[in-house]
């Protein structure tokens, strides 16, 4: 199966906000994981705000130990960059103005990437605004209850 996977899914696991045996079971059954090279960034912002959260400093270990992790999960993810057919997805789907505009690139990105995938494109969030918007476009959303 096919999986396209937001920072949401990501962050949980890695600072430890949500441990779903069925989210992990998500990322290891893809065939392929899909995303937006948008969930980098916005990745390292999260390890790097929720240790400020914590009071600790920037280049500390818990730190280095996140982000070397996010690398490992980088190197099983295939990437799109932000480009001018994601602008015109964001142009053609009056839709993604009803949410947040990062949320709006991801959903831009997976209906990007739908037309090359061979049966359903799932995904993957824990957003429930994101997931809401995700079934009105017609994507299969992962997991299936609300966050």
């Amino acid at each position: 199966m096919v999986r396209y996977f937001d920072s949401s899914v990501i962050l949980a696991r890695l600072l430890g906000q949500k441990h779903d045996p069925a989210i992990a079971e998500l990322w290891r059954s893809a065939s392929e994981r899909l995303s937006s090279s948008l969930l980098r960034i916005e990745c390292l912002v999260g390890v790097r705000r929720a240790a400020a959260m914590q009071s600790a400093p920037v280049d500390n270990r818990w730190i280095r130990t996140r982000v070397t992790a996010l690398d490992r999960v980088f190197g099983g993810l295939n990437f799109k960059a932000v480009d001018r057919s994601i602008e015109e997805i964001v142009r053609k789907t009056s839709a993604l103005a009803e949410c947040r505009t990062l949320d709006a690139i991801h959903l831009a990105t997976a209906l990007h990437f739908r037309p090359f995938v061979q049966g359903a494109l799932e995904l993957v969030t824990l957003d429930r605004r994101m997931k809401n918007l995700a079934r009105r476009l017609g994507l299969t959303v992962q997991p299936p209850g609300e966050p």
